[in-house]
């Protein structure tokens, strides 16, 4: 939502540069706007929708000494990986916020969050957490 939000910000004000002072906008700067807005709707629709895609597409990336970004030691360095799966099933295997449907093979991306903070009340106990998927976790 916060992408799209300043999606709309970006066009606004580019509208208003437009039509305020239509002598600084060249033609050729309609069709990079225009490439801009698609390039950035399509990455807000993978992100969004097609997570499982992402996350094997990023694990491959490699870092300038050619090992992975994302290393394979990760489950035995998160001591909640068994409480993150447990949740997950008693979620039944969806996101606790946006309702996404999750990835049993890449719960590592997977973050715990309170569902009421501890800020408005909530508690350390265990029903109160939920795991949400990387773009409800902030």
């Amino acid at each position: 939502m916060n992408g799209l939000i300043f999606l709309t910000v970006i066009c606004i004000v580019y509208y208003c540069v437009y039509k305020y002072y239509p002598q600084y906008i060249e033609q050729r700067y309609h069709y990079y706007l225009g490439g801009f807005v698609l390039i950035y709707l399509f990455i807000i629709y993978m992100f969004s929708y097609e997570n499982e895609f992402m996350y094997k597409m990023f694990k491959n990336i490699h870092g300038t000494n050619k090992q992975s970004l994302y290393s394979n030691d990760y489950n035995s360095l998160n001591p909640n990986q068994d409480l993150k799966s447990m949740l997950t099933q008693k979620q039944g295997n969806r996101c606790s916020q946006c309702q996404n449907y999750i990835m049993m093979k890449d719960i590592e991306y997977y973050k715990l969050k309170y569902l009421v903070s501890l800020q408005q009340g909530g508690d350390n106990d265990i029903n109160n957490l939920g795991v949400v998927c990387p773009n409800c976790m902030f």
